[in-house]
């Protein structure tokens, strides 16, 4: 399928922003992209590959995450309460590696599409960030606006997950139209939305993509009905194959 030939019906929402500040530049991140910056990750790593790592590195590691506004997305991975230097070492390593790999994989997959590595790597973190299978997170990306940030639909839909300007700031409030154009933001929103829509039809991961594309209210409106809400968008985002079917 050509990336042209890409569905564009869409309403979308969020419910907040959130991102970390690294005070020493002013840029901000998002929690696992801060961590990342960080240059003790580095030191981290290399002496896991060297398989050894000293109590003074894990002590600073450990200094560092009590500091760090990213504590918690560290937490989450694992990494914060290591019991030893290896261990924390060899997480943060095994973590990169599937990152990495992850990363490559969909570039790989994707090649079409000529996707940069900073775009292929916000996907993947922020995906991350919203406990979005990252698979599927590349896969609304290209079904939506096939990779393409500038994307806007007929509807008004913005950027690369194609969201509704009025849906997006009536969640979120301080997100104005530029953030919107802003790839990091529009996939932070974007990204949130499909996390609160598995959450609301009980991890059923189809019925919210779906629901991404029609609309909760239509969805349930179907449902409440006994129909069935599938009109191929969910199998589009998963393979890139379609088959439509009645809402």
């Amino acid at each position: 399928m050509e990336p042209s030939a890409t569905r564009q019906r869409y309403r979308r929402a969020y419910d907040g922003d959130r991102r970390v500040e690294d005070v020493t530049t002013g840029r901000k991140y998002a929690g696992l992209e801060r961590l990342r910056q960080h240059p003790l990750r580095t030191g981290l790593i290399g002496l896991a590959v060297a398989g050894a790592a000293t109590p003074i590195a894990v002590n600073r590691y450990q200094q560092e995450m009590r500091t760090n506004p990213a504590h918690e997305a560290a937490a989450s991975m694992g990494l914060a309460g290591g019991s030893n230097d290896t261990d924390v070492a060899n997480a943060w390593t095994a973590l990169e590696t599937n990152r990495e790999q992850a990363i490559d994989k969909n570039m790989t997959q994707y090649a079409e599409y000529d996707i940069s590595r900073n775009l292929a790597e916000n996907i993947y973190d922020l995906a991350k960030e919203a406990n979005v299978d990252p698979e599927i997170a590349f896969g609304l990306v290209r079904a939506e606006s096939s990779f393409k940030n500038t994307a806007t639909s007929r509807v008004g839909a913005i950027g690369l997950t194609q969201l509704m300007p009025k849906t997006a700031k009536w969640l979120s409030p301080e997100t104005s139209m530029q953030e919107l154009h802003e790839p990091e933001t529009n996939l932070r929103i974007g990204l949130k939305y499909l996390r609160q829509l598995i959450d609301k039809y009980n991890g059923n991961t189809d019925l919210a993509l779906t629901a991404y594309n029609r609309g909760p209210g239509t969805v349930d409106r179907v449902l409440e009905r006994g129909g069935n809400p599938d009109n191929g968008y969910a199998d589009f985002v998963r393979t890139g194959e379609r088959a439509d079917h009645e809402g």
